[in-house]
């Protein structure tokens, strides 16, 4: 047990079962807020394998508003690989001990969780594509804007980009994929693919195969994280020329800023992982879009057909792609 002294009373830290609490009480102002929080992160330094830290506040006299506020502010500042191991807990809150509701502790996503509020060039394209693998008819422009909420002008940018792909019926005014070419396809993928991905591996010496760690995901029972890759494509496309997910790829429809804590709830012996990306056990993948286009194929919830493409040419799984494509007829 460590014995922690600060001018806002006296905090405890003390391991449990792989977590460490730290106690807070008479909290009055930010400074000495973000001393706990800087407290707590020189904390996970000392203790880097499978250990979370979570923060107490008892008879906190600042501003519930201001508290989330200055927590939200200092995971967008702090390494992903600390930030998410930090939860915080105000005790003013309701069933404040039974569920974290900064930090992402729980079953539910975080209500602090900010889900990507505009859409992108990307994100009117992953829509007509979703719609185009599905067979589904056309769709009007209006409609277009309200289920992936980008404005006109972002719409009108990608109709004119791939003018060549498009189907226009001038009677019902509605637009549809005709076609999706393999140099539409790898440029789509590449812009896709610019959002920084996040690697977790086992390093216990026994990890968890792809398949238990999806059912575990699903678990959790979280409308905002989703499997993708070479398993969420299997789902979409069964016969697919695969039988087995090397990793687990993991769909967070949120930024890159959002809780990634999460993971431990998956597996505990899960480390954020720097090195070569073909190790990693576990990929997270960011939907940064209003959208998810998320689906529910027997009890798990699965990225879009082009989102897992997506992730598997980021995995380097050429056969794979190739494979979905052709089963798409695809040409160049």
């Amino acid at each position: 047990m460590v014995q922690l002294a600060t001018n806002h009373g006296n905090e405890m830290i003390d391991e449990q079962g792989g977590r460490l609490q730290l106690h807070s009480h008479d909290l009055k102002n930010t400074r000495d807020l973000r001393t706990l929080l800087l407290q707590a992160a020189y904390a996970l330094l000392e203790h880097p394998r499978g250990i979370d830290v979570h923060i107490y506040l008892h008879h906190c006299t600042l501003a519930k508003k201001r508290v989330a506020m200055e927590f939200e502010q200092f995971k967008r500042i702090a390494l992903p690989k600390i930030a998410h191991r930090i939860h915080l807990h105000d005790t003013r809150l309701p069933d404040e001990q039974k569920m974290a509701l900064y930090g992402g502790g729980g079953n539910g996503a975080s209500e602090h969780a900010r889900k990507p509020s505009t859409a992108s060039q990307e994100a009117v394209v992953a829509y007509l594509l979703q719609r185009y693998l599905e067979s589904l008819p056309g769709v009007s422009v209006s409609t277009i804007a309200e289920q992936t909420q980008a404005s006109l002008p972002t719409i009108y940018k990608v109709l004119k980009t791939i003018a060549h792909c498009i189907d226009k019926d001038p009677e019902e005014k509605t637009l549809r994929l005709r076609s999706f070419g393999q140099d539409d396809w790898q440029h789509w993928m590449q812009r896709s693919n610019q959002l920084s991905s996040v690697y977790f591996i086992d390093r216990s010496g026994a990890p968890r195969s792809a398949t238990r760690l999806a059912k575990n995901l699903a678990r959790l029972k979280r409308e905002d994280l989703a499997v993708g890759g070479l398993m969420g494509a299997l789902h979409h496309l069964p016969a697919l020329d695969a039988t087995t997910s090397p990793q687990l790829d993991i769909l967070v429809h949120g930024t890159r800023r959002s809780d990634l804590s999460f993971i431990t709830e998956i597996d505990p012996g899960l480390e954020m992982h720097d090195g070569r990306p073909d190790m990693a056990h576990v990929v997270v993948h960011f939907i940064d879009r209003p959208a998810s286009l998320f689906v529910r194929h027997v009890g798990q919830l699965c990225g879009s057909l082009p989102d897992c493409i997506a992730n598997m040419q980021k995995a380097g799984l050429t056969h794979q792609v190739n494979d979905a494509l052709r089963r798409h007829k695809v040409k160049s």
